[in-house]
């Protein structure tokens, strides 16, 4: 890689973390490094110091069995294997059961529902939102603060918390001021076409206002290309993926940012019918208005409408830096990802704001198992921060590392994919501000979920302009109410 490319992706993953951090919270940090006594497992007579493994005091005789679920999503579960395997060779006393399965969710639900610890999962992706936050306060979640202040496992004396891209830790979820995991790695979301029918037809790759990309989408669909194809079966990759934090960018624009930034995070009613937010559907109804939306999208999914951009058949497509990786098998020779993001805007200096997570994505472990099954567990979940394992994740699954030191090697920075390629090209020439969609506070309570599913099911119909949008808001935010009542009496 040339010195200046180096550069560039360098200056390219500090901006990233650095806009996240920018509107991130600040947690509290619990638990200090355990010292090989407190580390060691729970006998009447502690191990001599040849019997434990010096970087955590646990016992290398005693055998462990640890029960993990695997979600194979988007980035498939090559890189979790190759962690396990990894971890087993090192620590031989410690075997994984394993089950993987893109159902794993509702598996995880089911044995919740059993009430078994022992059937129950001792690892399993998980995260704090308001269906956990139950588990939490039930003492189902253990805390993982402790391992914060330990050192990677590949660089002795750097912490954890230290070792991670800026803003990482600090924008972490906690409940109550603990953290239940810790996070893989990253990803965005966006606008993502084939890079080669771009340029082969001379389109615009990076249009910096509303109207230009207007104008995109009328040459395209002139050529006889469907414009955009999403995912109708699952509409949240249009309003979610592709316009997500468009209210944001609309209320930078109208000077009322502040203000709605501090509402969204507080889930301050209005939310869904917020002046800004009916202004980003209001966008996204006129594209559909206009025709430039794929026929019979409601029938399609996601790797359906993923296809059709790789056939050709359809110019953009919203989604997630995992795409690549994702069709990887499908994907012709020479095929090239290219990233953009839709400006809601006219003026061409304006900030352009795009969805970006890098505070999610970990392993949750459950309280209920033995102290010794715990320990290993947390000692697994540090593993994955080594840039080994980083780098498998980068070149093999599409994820985004979240070692801070990731960029400081070419060769690493080679392994990258090319879809994560092309948004980072993106991110280098444009002015753009990263949003997680993080909500600060957590409502346990049925309405919640009710009201996201009035916009899921009128979703479609407000994407092509066959509804109205400020009924549907305006009773999503009537459904919300209720939860929010819920915890002010």
């Amino acid at each position: 890689m040339k010195k200046n490319a180096k550069l560039t992706l360098v200056l390219v993953f500090a901006l990233i973390m650095t806009l996240v951090s920018a509107c991130g919270d600040r947690g509290g940090n619990e638990g200090n490094s355990p010292s090989p006594t407190s580390a060691a497992t729970n006998t009447a007579e502690q191990p001599s110091q040849d019997e434990v493994y010096p970087e955590n005091g646990l016992s290398k005789t005693e055998q462990v069995s640890l029960k993990i679920g695997i979600d194979e999503n988007g980035y498939g579960r090559a890189w979790l294997d190759y962690a396990i395997d990894n971890f087993t060779k090192k620590y031989p006393n410690v075997k994984f059961e394993i089950n993987a399965s893109p159902a794993i969710y509702d598996m995880i639900k089911t044995k919740i529902a059993a009430n078994s610890d022992t059937d129950m999962f001792d690892l399993f992706p998980g995260k704090i939102d308001s269906n956990s936050v139950k588990l939490i306060d039930a003492g189902k979640y253990e805390p993982i603060d402790e391992l914060w202040e330990r050192d990677v496992p590949d660089v002795p004396g750097l912490k954890l918390k230290d070792a991670l891209l800026d803003g990482v830790y600090d924008n972490n979820p906690r409940y109550k001021g603990k953290s239940y995991n810790v996070p893989v790695g990253g990803y965005t979301t966006g606008w993502f076409f084939d890079k080669k029918l771009f340029e082969e037809n001379g389109w615009n790759m990076n249009p910096q206002t509303w109207d230009e990309f207007l104008q995109l989408m009328e040459t395209i669909k002139a050529k006889g290309v469907t414009p955009i194809v999403y995912a109708g079966v699952y509409p949240e990759y249009f309003h979610t993926f592709g316009f997500g934090p468009k209210q944001f960018e609309i209320a930078e624009i109208n000077g009322t940012l502040d203000k709605l930034l501090t509402d969204f995070r507080s889930m301050t009613l209005p939310k869904y019918s917020s002046a800004e937010n009916i202004a980003a559907w209001e966008k996204m109804a006129e594209i559909g208005k206009k025709g430039y939306v794929a026929n019979g999208v409601a029938a399609i999914n996601h790797t359906q409408s993923q296809m059709m951009v790789l056939q050709g058949k359809a110019a953009l497509v919203p989604t997630g830096d995992w795409v690549g990786n994702e069709m990887k098998d499908a994907t012709p020779e020479g095929f090239e990802w290219g990233f953009m993001t839709i400006p809601v805007g006219n003026d061409p200096n304006q900030t352009k704001w795009i969805m970006s997570d890098y505070t999610s994505g970990g392993y949750v472990v459950w309280s209920g198992k033995p102290d010794l099954n715990k320990k290993w567990a947390k000692e697994f979940l540090l593993s994955l921060a080594t840039l080994d394992q980083q780098t498998y994740m980068v070149e093999n699954a599409g994820i985004f590392p979240v070692r801070k030191d990731f960029a400081d090697d070419a060769a690493r920075m080679e392994k990258v994919q090319n879809a994560p390629k092309a948004v980072m090209e993106y991110l280098s020439k444009n002015k753009v501000r990263s949003e997680s969609m993080r909500i600060d506070v957590v409502i346990d309570h049925p309405a919640v979920n009710n009201a996201t599913k009035v916009i899921q099911e009128a979703a479609n119909d407000l994407i092509t302009g066959k509804k109205e949008i400020a009924p549907v808001m305006a009773k999503a935010d009537e459904v919300l109410k209720e939860a929010i009542d819920s915890v002010s009496k």
